[in-house]
């Protein structure tokens, strides 16, 4: 009787009174989905663009890109600073206006009338890029933030569609920095990035 008390209380002590050590933690499994997370999927441009398709009636050469430098904004604002603020004759100087969801949607391409008349534009501060280069406004102030990814996919389906319908070589799509002393379109303004999803 002795041995057996003595045995129980052995194994008492080496099984399961001793507290777990404080630094394991239960974590339960999830409630559902695999272990690993998945890779993200990459943004794709949209396939179609809404874009009103217009005869090309001018020699475009050049693809300017710039950033509006503001939180919001959508075509109509900028063309009221443009026309009444600035007294530009033509009003909005960009012939395109992509939205960041502040103003106009996420990723929407607003269409401006210098692109519908294909008159030249007011956005380089450089007189041949002005009058061959086709100005793309991104809203919001990539100094400070990045563009949205829904803009990005937007602005290079954009480009895209731009280079097919004008013959613009990649090595022609610029910021507005590479024409003028400015910062714009902002220093987290994913460039290379843009131009490696470029047409050759």
């Amino acid at each position: 009787m002795r041995r057996l008390c003595i045995l129980v209380f052995f194994v008492f002590l080496i099984g399961g009174c001793a507290e777990a050590p404080k630094e394991i933690v239960s974590v339960p499994p999830p409630a559902k989905g695999p272990l690993v997370a998945e890779p993200q999927k990459k943004e794709e441009p949209p396939a179609v663009l809404n874009i009103p398709r217009v005869p090309i009636t001018r020699k475009w050469s050049y693809i300017v890109i710039h950033h509006s430098a503001s939180y919001a904004g959508n075509a109509n604002a900028f063309d009221y600073i443009h026309r009444v603020k600035r007294g530009w004759e033509g009003g909005l100087g960009y012939h395109f206006v992509i939205g960041n969801g502040h103003g106009s949607g996420d990723g929407q391409i607003e269409v401006g009338h210098r692109w519908l008349c294909q008159y030249h534009g007011a956005h380089a501060g450089v007189a041949e890029y002005n009058q061959h280069g086709i100005g793309i406004c991104l809203v919001g102030n990539f100094q400070e933030d990045s563009p949205t990814p829904k803009q990005l996919a937007s602005l290079v389906a954009l480009i895209r569609e731009l280079q097919q319908l004008c013959g613009i070589p990649s090595e022609n799509v610029i910021l507005h920095r590479h024409v003028r002393n400015t910062e714009c379109p902002g220093r987290n303004f994913p460039y290379y990035e843009v131009l490696a999803k470029l047409l050759r």
